[in-house]
């Protein structure tokens, strides 16, 4: 077992003992009805508000890390990275469900790359359950699959099956998710949105056609997802930390905890991370294209 997992597990037998800590999954337990999520997430929650508080806290804690582990092992990142940041600490601190969502992800790119369509939407369904840290990934792995259709069966069967028990409920919850203007003063929210507002979603379609690996792509397309949707709390940040990035990246993440010490709110110089990782992640499709350019301009006429 790597040692940062005993490290997080560390964390969590800490935490566990503090109820009052786990807002976020007394919120999943006690009001699932306003959750801003598909309502397929109320069958997950069920099970949380089935269990004692402290079993529900364990069952959570242990999934997402054995998710955030099988993404740092698909994605080949560094498992050190994951379990020791700043984000981890918080979303085990509060009982949060990032990590199922990036683990349902990571599991569907694992089944993209093993040609298995029902399992990579069995994947995908898992991470739509917090459509808005998962979607620019997700539309790209699904692309990315060798049965497209088929890969939809496992998601249309579930929503189906929503839509029986709940009826149409897809214009209730999207007027519920948009209700975000009580999170997006938070400090914690590093998103450029705030800044640019929906002009910063004309920088997507220019992500997805840049001539990328891969790898590469899913690195950029998780950048852009920090920069361009509304509400992306820096704890979400696991969403590529996952992933094979430099670790000066997470160290920089990592400031935050340094400057809490001291009563700093540095949550704002954090806004600068996505875009330089994007930068990061890009860079060898403007190598390439520069290179082409270059090709041609010595052409002969």
């Amino acid at each position: 077992m790597p040692w940062s997992l005993g490290f997080a597990l560390g964390m969590m037998i800490f935490f566990l003992p503090h109820p009052d800590w786990h807002g976020d999954l007394y919120y999943f337990r006690a009001e699932p009805e306003t959750m801003r999520h598909p309502l397929w997430a109320r069958w997950i929650v069920a099970v949380l508000a089935w269990l004692p508080e402290p079993v529900a806290y364990l069952v959570l804690s242990l999934s997402c890390m054995a998710l955030l582990y099988f993404a740092v092992r698909q994605y080949r990142g560094k498992h050190w990275i994951v379990f020791t940041s700043f984000a981890f600490a918080w979303t085990l601190y509060y009982g949060q469900i990032d990590g199922l969502v990036i683990g349902g992800l990571a599991f569907a790119w694992w089944a993209v790359q093993n040609d298995r369509p029902y399992l990579a939407g069995a994947g995908l369904i898992l991470a739509a359950i917090k459509p808005q840290l998962a979607l620019f990934l997700a539309i790209a792995i699904w692309w990315w699959s060798p049965s497209r259709w088929k890969t939809l069966v496992i998601p249309g069967i579930i929503a189906g099956l929503s839509c029986i028990q709940w009826g149409w409920w897809l214009p209730a919850w999207l007027e519920n998710l948009t209700q975000t203007s009580d999170l997006l003063t938070l400090s914690r929210n590093i998103s450029l949105w705030t800044v640019f507002g929906w002009w910063i979603w004309l920088i997507v379609p220019v992500v997805y056609a840049l001539p990328l690996s891969r790898e590469r792509k899913l690195i950029a397309l998780a950048a852009v997802t920090a920069m361009t949707v509304p509400y992306f709390p820096l704890p979400s940040s696991l969403l590529f930390l996952v992933m094979p990035i430099p670790a000066g990246f997470y160290a920089a993440l990592q400031t935050i905890a340094i400057t809490n010490l001291f009563g700093l709110d540095a949550y704002v110089l954090m806004k600068v991370i996505p875009p330089a990782l994007l930068i990061w992640a890009a860079f060898p499709a403007f190598a390439t294209l520069r290179n082409r350019w270059i090709s041609k301009k010595n052409q002969p006429e």
